[in-house]
């Protein structure tokens, strides 16, 4: 009977530990680093990333971290991580400028046409999905994406005559 007893309390001392040391892992199922899956836009979402703008006299690189939460659209960029973030709050249906991104350039010799994007289009553009590109006459975009991942493109490039947008995806929450 002694012998029953003893083992019952180490079965109850091994399944409290095991408990508790599941419990203090540190794996959040919250975020979901790049889904294998395809990505609706109509899912609350993160992206991180880099960007580099290329122009005819300039390059300006920076990083940018985009948001959606239902309807609301946050991206904050920044030229590095020691200086100030430019933050944009937008709604699902509104145009997000270009100028906005490239902020420091001549805007006289940037296409006026292509100024503003709708921010619906430009997630779609960075998920590589399709878009009607008559609304943006000019517009070239290239996707790359990894062997490994066919979901989310590692590159966008968004060309034009007067500069060009290449988009970094670095990490994808869902």
């Amino acid at each position: 009977m002694d012998n029953y007893n003893k083992k019952t309390c180490e079965l109850i001392f091994f399944l409290i530990i095991s408990l508790f040391i599941a419990s203090c892992s540190s794996t959040s199922y919250l975020l979901k680093p790049n889904q294998t899956e395809d990505n609706k836009i109509a899912n609350n979402f993160s992206l991180e990333g880099k960007f580099k703008v290329s122009m005819r006299d300039s390059k300006k690189t920076g990083y940018f971290f985009l948001k959606k939460n239902n309807k609301l659209i946050e991206i904050n960029i920044g030229k590095s991580f020691l200086l100030p973030e430019e933050r944009i709050v937008l709604n699902i249906d509104e145009d997000l400028e270009i100028t906005k991104i490239i902020h420091n350039a001549n805007h006289n010799t940037l296409d006026k046409s292509l100024d503003n994007i709708r921010i619906n289009d430009f997630i779609r553009i960075i998920f590589g999905l399709e878009i009607d590109l008559s609304s943006y006459p000019g517009l070239e975009i290239i996707n790359d994406f990894d062997q490994s991942n066919k979901s989310l493109p590692t590159r966008v490039v968004l060309k034009t005559k007067d500069y060009e947008l290449m988009i970094l995806n670095k990490n994808f929450y869902e």
